[in-house]
Formats: structure tokens, C-alpha cells, sequence
């Protein structure tokens, strides 16, 4: 029997030693791979599986490297992004919102990437609002590259103007826009048995509300903050005009005041279900309107059946128009080990238009590389072409590194005062000594918190 014991271990070397050792050479070279970690939020409907589809064609052109994609939710992000920059603990590369930049830069923890925007060609290969927060105010350096842009277009229901007879078309002027509304309030609309509101917005408590006041002050031909970024605007004749505008839109019952109590996935939601006739959301919104409801989306809702995008209203004062826009760049934390394959990663997909028209496709948001408009996806389609327009005349918030604690923090708070003002007010009084007292005392609270950060007083008392 010895002879049977002597062939099993021959056997043995001669096929199952060899199996080992060619799954350790495989294991040896998935090891050898050059891993790079990628913080992104939730920007699609499927974030992290939609994201790794975007990077398939990375990987298979650049096999030794790998990319580990980790969401973070919004609710949590500004704290493990602001804990990895201080740390020197965190991924390679991440996804910066726009309005965070220019605080995370001034910290120190971002790698410059001017050699790199120079390969690329340049500013002028970006669209001109996203760049703003490529190079904050104060840095020498750019510190991340666009990404994608978030514009808010006016979406409205075609069913709902066709049966007041008025045309997208006819609404040119804030002055259209609430004629437009009014018809809709007097019509008493009622569509497969849902009443028709005008418009609705939300109030307090939603990250959307600066947003949502943004075009109206800067339409009125006022702003937040003055030219050099040091001063408040906000209490200015044409910033109060903007505002004042916006909000009698709630006095004319245009806008029910209920609404004023909800968060923007509450109003949108209503939007959805066919309630309101005018909406201002993100371009993604198309995402969820167009997507099936197993997906996640609205596709057989009224509304989805009917929508269609617009131009937001210009001021009849002959205003230039300036329409919001926020959105997300990339950045590379400067203490990364792998600097080389960070910044290939970075230019993959922010400077290859194939790259930024998947991204866009994927999720609903605009690109920010020029190029990538010129493909049929932007040229041939209605809505698309709406939001290109607004892109190339987008305007974004100061790229200074206090502008976060002003806007989440000074003018989230005053505001929702104001929505308080009014729904603490009985519906016949509109309580308008109370709101521009409530603007004013915004005004002074920034200038006083922009004086504290640059150490100096900038300001009369």
C-alpha cells in the first residue's frame, strides 16, 4: 500500500500545489494595485453603484489602480469631511460642494492643482460660475476642479396653461410670472380630481431656502455680500425688493401659507402628485420625474406626464438675470500617498466630456466642462437646452471661507423668523415693517461676523 500512499502525494504536488500557488500569484497582484479611497454624497438615485459604473472604464484603463467608493449623507459629511482635513486622516480624493471649498482650503489640507488645470486648458474650459470656487478668495492656489453644476429651472405643468390659455413662451417678466399665477388662483382648477395650487415653496428648517431667495435678490439687481466680499448687501433697496418680491408671491395666496411649514422633499413631493402648477427644483428633478416608481421615480403621475422646464422670470426692471447655480468640484486631500493616480482619477472626470455626459445622464446634474454641451444628449433636447442657458449665465455665492456659517447658520435663521412673522400673522395683515426689520438685523449680524473674522472693523456701527 505504500505505493498508493507515495502516488496520492505525488498527485497532491502535482495538481493541488500548484492550484495555491496560482491563486496566491492572483491575490499577489490584486494586492499589488494601487487602491484609491473616493468620498462622494448622494447624487443619484443608486449613489454608490452608480458612481462605480462611471469609474468601470478608469479601472479597465488603468488596471493597477482601484477606486473604493464610499457615500457619505449630507447630514453628516461637513463634519467627517472638516474632521479629515484637521486629522490628516481621510480619502484620497472627495467630492467638494461648492460652497464648502473655500473653508476646507483655508485649512490647509487640499493639494493645489494648478499644473493640473493648465493641462487641462485652462479656466475657460469650465463654465465660469463653477470656477468661482475653484480658487477662493484669499487662495493662491485652485484646490478643486469643477464637477457638476446645480441649476434650479422653473418646471410647470403644460395641462395647467393650456386650460387657462396662456403660452410658456408669454411668461417673460416677474410681472408675466404673477399674472400667470393669478389666472391659475381664479380658475379653480381641479385635474383628475386634484385641485391646482399656483406654485408652491417651502419655508423653514430646508438647506434650499438661501438657495431659493438667491435669483430673486440678484434678479432686483442686489446681492448678499458687496464686490471684495466684506460688507452685507442684504439690507440694500435691491436686495429688499428681491426678497419682497419673492415673498408676496405667500401675501397674494399664490404660495398657501402651509407650505411655509415644510421641508423641499414635502412641496416637491406635492409638485409630484399634481397639486401645484409651478415648482423650482434642480435639474435632477428630471431623474425622478422620467424614472418608473420601482426606480424610485414619478413616471405615470400627473405631473410627470405634463411637465415641462422654463426660463425662470427676469425682473421687469431690466435686470440682468442671473440664475443660481450650486453644485460639487473635486478635490485631493493634500497628505494623500498616491498623488499621481488622485489626480489622473480627478482629470478622468472632470476634463473628458464622455465622462461628464455619463455623469450627467446618470444623475440629472449639469456638467461643468464646456465641451460636453455640444453633444446631441444637450443640443437636441428642449429642457436640456434651458438648463445650458442657465448654466452659462449662473452665478454662485462668495468663495470666501465665512460664507458657510452666513448661510447656514445667519441667513437661514433670520429667514425663518421671517416665514414665522408671516404665519403668525392673521391672513388679511402681512407683516412687512416686521420683515425688512428682520433683513436688517441680518445685515448687521453678518457684518459683525465678517468683522470678527478678518480681526478689524470694516463698518460704521
Amino acid at each position: 500500500m505504500s505505493w498508493i500512499r507515495g502516488l496520492l502525494v505525488a498527485l497532491f504536488f502535482c495538481f493541488c500545489i500548484p492550484v495555491v500557488l496560482s491563486c496566491e500569484d492572483d491575490y499577489s497582484t490584486e494586492r499589488q494595485k494601487t487602491v484609491l479611497q473616493m468620498w462622494i454624497m448622494p447624487n443619484s438615485l443608486d449613489p454608490e453603484a452608480d458612481m462605480n459604473r462611471i469609474l468601470r472604464n478608469f479601472e479597465l484603463e488603468n488596471p493597477g489602480i482601484k477606486v473604493e467608493v464610499t457615500v457619505l449623507d449630507w447630514s453628516v459629511a461637513w463634519t467627517k469631511i472638516t474632521t479629515a482635513a484637521t486629522t490628516f486622516n481621510g480619502p484620497d480624493i472627495l467630492q467638494m460642494p461648492t460652497t464648502w471649498a473655500a473653508s476646507v482650503t483655508q485649512m490647509g489640507a487640499l493639494l493645489s492643482l494648478d499644473s493640473l488645470l493648465e493641462l487641462a486648458g485652462g479656466d475657460s474650459v469650465f463654465v465660469p460660475s463653477a470656477m468661482r470656487f475653484a480658487r477662493p478668495i484669499g487662495s493662491d492656489s485652485v484646490t478643486s476642479f469643477p464637477w457638476f453644476l446645480d441649476v434650479r429651472p422653473l418646471y410647470f405643468r403644460r395641462d395647467v396653461l393650456a386650460q387657462i390659455g396662456v403660452k410658456s413662451t408669454d411668461i417673460v417678466t416677474w410681472n408675466d410670472f404673477k399674472k400667470t399665477l393669478k389666472k391659475i388662483q381664479q380658475a379653480n382648477l381641479v385635474i383628475e380630481g386634484i385641485p391646482v395650487e399656483p406654485i408652491g415653496y417651502p419655508g423653514k428648517h430646508d438647506w434650499n431656502v438661501i438657495h431659493n431667495f438667491a435669483p430673486w435678490i440678484w434678479g432686483a439687481g442686489g446681492d448678499f455680500l458687496d464686490s471684495t466680499a466684506t460688507r452685507s448687501t442684504i439690507a440694500d433697496s435691491a436686495s429688499i425688493a428681491g426678497i419682497m418680491f419673492y415673498l408676496d408671491l405667500v401675501r397674494a395666496g399664490y404660495n398657501n401659507r402651509r407650505n411655509l411649514g415644510k421641508n423641499t422633499n414635502q412641496v416637491s413631493s406635492d409638485f409630484d402628485e399634481g397639486r401645484f402648477a409651478f415648482w423650482f427644483d434642480a435639474t435632477n428633478k428630471t431623474i425622478y420625474l422620467d424614472s418608473p416608481r420601482f426606480l424610485g421615480g414619478q413616471a405615470k403621475s400627473v405631473t410627470a406626464r405634463n411637465y415641462s422646464c422654463m426660463l425662470p422670470p427676469s425682473s421687469p426692471k431690466g435686470n440682468e438675470p442671473w440664475y443660481f447655480a450650486g453644485g460639487s468640484n473635486l478635490s485631493i486631500f493634500r497628505f494623500t500617498q498616491h498623488k499621481r493616480e488622485s489626480k489622473a482619477l480627478l482629470r478622468y472626470l472632470t476634463t473628458r466630456a464622455d465622462v461628464q455626459l455619463a455623469m450627467s445622464r446618470t444623475t440629472g446634474f449639469l456638467p461643468a466642462l464646456n465641451v460636453t454641451y455640444e453633444y446631441p444628449f444637450f443640443k437636441e433636447d428642449e429642457k436640456r437646452q434651458i438648463f445650458q442657458q442657465m448654466a452659462m449665465h449662473s452665478k454662485s455665492y462668495p468663495a470666501v471661507h465665512y460664507w458657510g456659517e452666513i448661510e447656514t447658520d445667519i441667513l437661514l435663521r433670520r429667514f425663518g423668523n421671517i416665514f414665522d412673522l408671516i404665519t403668525a400673522s392673521p391672513p388679511d395683515e402681512w407683516p412687512e415693517k416686521a420683515i425688512i426689520a428682520e433683513i436688517q438685523a441680518a445685515d448687521r449680524e453678518i457684518n459683525h461676523y465678517i468683522e470678527r473674522q478678518h480681526g478689524k472693523s470694516f463698518h460704521e456701527n
